[in-house]
Formats: structure tokens, C-alpha cells, sequence
């Protein structure tokens, strides 16, 4: 038959107090002794008991340093001190070494029991305060794994939203075909010799991607026209990072693409819209799109001229730097460290 008692170890080199105390304790706990330190200790690894009873005056190992060691081996146990009554203060001190408290001899038995008692429901509540810490953290644990599961299939349910929309603004405008994904590519390339952190090159794409997003909202005739815009049409087209932003405003996980789609029009010399920020004003990643942006565009065929060779691209970007480009990264390109390929 299994002994479900709480167990408690005595171990004190004199016969008499060890004997006293099993006598006190042992129709309520499982009580076992020992003769030394090392005996107890012995017991212990064996079958670790819930309370110690310890002896400070020992022989070969004194009840600090026993102490000591079964708490670094055995943290939930709890140890009481037996000390006489000029070694109080040592034992007092050893509280805080990890003590429950102590007993001093001669000492009572009502006393004995009380203390006991008190380590034990100490140690219970340890106990159970881990068990439900455990409990708590294989629940956050799991609630954690239920929301993140939820949060991707929620970002990739509007990922594949956002690239059904931008395949709806290449269809409305077939000169742009693929344009997002070459400007999102291109993006990506500056963001890297520009050493910027992991985190942001994965939000700069998914912001590139999106970047004429707002297009959705602008009238296909005028994507669409075979010639230069008028002024009223280019009013409209310059909606579109207003409309944009506030279609990916809606989406708390996607709030880093607002500065890319709401400023990729701006310039370097602040005569940009929708704003008309200027220089440093600009978010850099936004920076970073305007320049992808207009090189796409330039490499391009449009309805009014063919596509501009490679020669007269960096012209037009030696020539724009600083005032519609963000010369340090015109610079990165005129020097061929980023592909254009």
C-alpha cells in the first residue's frame, strides 16, 4: 500500500534530539533519520524528502553548508534549523540562505509540530502556485499558437487580396504589367547595399508591392490614355496615395506600407505630392520606392515614346539627383552596385 504522508528527514549527529523529534512527528509524516550530512544527503538523492529538520553543530559538515547543499539540489525542499540557544543568531542568518525557520533546544513539542506544519504548507503552496504557473504557461502558450495561427491565415488571406488588386490595377493599365513586382524586386536590392535591417527589406517589398494600390480607385480611360495627361487627368492620377494609404490604413499588420504608398511621389526638393515633403522629410523607404519607381518607368515602352535605353537612365537620374532623387541612393546606382537588370 502506497504511503501517501508528506516526508520529512531528521538528521542531527545526537541520538536524543533525533529520536525526539521522530517520536514528535512520526504519526503524522514519514519520517526518516540520519546520523550526518552525508547520510542525509545520501537519502535524499534516494528519496527526497518534503521538509528537513537539520542540526547546525554537526561534525565533518555543519548545518549551514548541509543546508546549502540540499537546497541548490533540491529547491522545493524545505529545511528548519535546530540550533541551542547560542547559535540563534546563526541560524537566524541562515534564513536567508534559504531557511524556513528554526527550532531551538531543548525544544517543545507543540512547537515542533506547529513549525512543521507551517514549512510543509509553505512547500504545498510552492507547489501549487508552480502547477498552475505551468498550467498558465502551456495556456498562454497555446492561445499564443491559436492567434498567430489565426494572424497568418489572416495576413495571407489579404495578401492574396492585395496581389488579386494589384493584378486588377496591371489589367486596367497593360503598359504597367508586372510593374509592382520589378519595382518591389529593385527596392529590395537598394535596401540591401543600404544594410538595412532583415525586418525592414521584408516590409519595404510587401510596402513596393502595394505602392499603386490607390490606382484601383483612379479612372481606367485615364490609366489607360494613349498620350500625355491634361492637367485635370493628372490631378486625378495624383490621387492615388491618398486612396492607396487609406485602403491599407484599415489593416493594422500592413501599417508599415502607409509612409511607402502615401509618399512615393514626394521629391527631393519638396515639389512632390500628396504633401510636398522634402528631403530627409521623406521616409526613406519611400525614397527608396520613388527612385525603383521611376527607373521601372524609364525602362519601360509607354503609349507617347519607347522604352529608354539603359545610357539615358542614368542620365536622367544623374540629372534628378537631389532634386527629385534622394542622392545617396542615385549615387549607389551610378557607381553599379545595385543591378538594374
Amino acid at each position: 500500500m502506497t504511503d501517501n504522508k508528506e516526508r520529512v528527514l531528521i538528521i542531527d549527529d545526537e541520538i536524543a534530539p533525533r529520536e525526539s523529534l521522530r517520536m514528535v512527528l512520526k504519526d503524522r509524516y514519514n519520517v526518516s533519520t540520519a546520523t550526518g550530512a552525508r547520510e542525509g544527503f545520501n537519502i535524499m538523492t534516494q528519496n527526497p524528502a518534503d521538509l528537513v529538520v537539520l542540526d547546525i553543530m554537526m561534525p565533518e559538515i555543519n548545518g549551514i553548508e548541509a543546508m546549502k547543499e540540499i537546497k541548490q539540489r533540491h529547491p522545493d525542499t524545505e529545511v528548519i534549523l535546530l540550533t541551542a540557544f547560542a547559535s540563534i543568531e546563526s541560524a537566524r542568518s541562515a534564513i536567508r540562505y534559504g531557511a524556513f525557520d528554526y527550532l531551538t533546544k531543548p525544544f517543545d513539542k507543540d512547537d515542533v509540530i506547529t513549525v512543521v506544519e507551517r514549512g510543509l504548507e509553505k512547500r504545498r503552496a510552492n507547489i501549487n502556485l508552480k502547477v498552475e504557473k505551468d498550467k498558465l504557461w502551456s495556456r498562454t502558450r497555446y492561445l499564443e499558437e491559436q492567434i498567430n495561427s489565426a494572424r497568418q491565415n489572416l495576413v495571407m488571406s489579404y495578401e492574396g487580396t492585395v496581389k488579386a488588386l494589384i493584378l486588377t490595377i496591371d489589367a486596367k493599365d497593360h503598359y504597367t504589367f508586372n510593374h509592382s513586382e520589378h519595382v518591389a524586386r529593385l527596392s529590395v536590392e537598394i535596401a540591401k547595399v543600404l544594410n538595412l535591417p532583415g525586418k525592414v527589406k521584408d516590409r519595404l517589398e510587401q510596402a513596393a508591392l502595394m505602392h499603386d494600390i490607390g490606382k484601383i480607385g483612379v479612372d481606367e480611360i485615364i490609366l489607360r490614355k494613349n498620350g500625355r495627361l491634361t492637367d485635370d487627368e493628372f490631378t486625378e492620377i495624383k490621387k492615388h496615395p491618398v486612396i492607396g494609404a487609406t485602403i491599407v490604413q484599415q489593416v493594422p499588420f500592413l501599417e508599415d506600407a502607409i509612409p511607402v504608398i502615401l509618399h512615393h511621389h514626394e521629391t527631393y526638393h519638396g515639389r512632390g505630392y500628396p504633401i510636398g515633403l522634402k528631403g530627409e522629410e521623406i521616409p526613406l523607404t519611400a525614397r527608396i520606392v520613388m527612385v525603383a519607381d521611376a527607373i521601372d518607368a524609364m525602362m519601360r515602352a509607354r503609349p507617347y515614346r519607347g522604352a529608354l535605353p539603359m545610357e539615358k537612365v542614368f542620365s536622367e537620374l544623374r540629372e534628378n539627383a537631389g532634386t527629385q532623387f534622394d542622392p545617396q541612393i542615385v549615387e549607389l546606382i551610378l557607381k553599379g552596385r545595385i543591378s538594374l537588370e
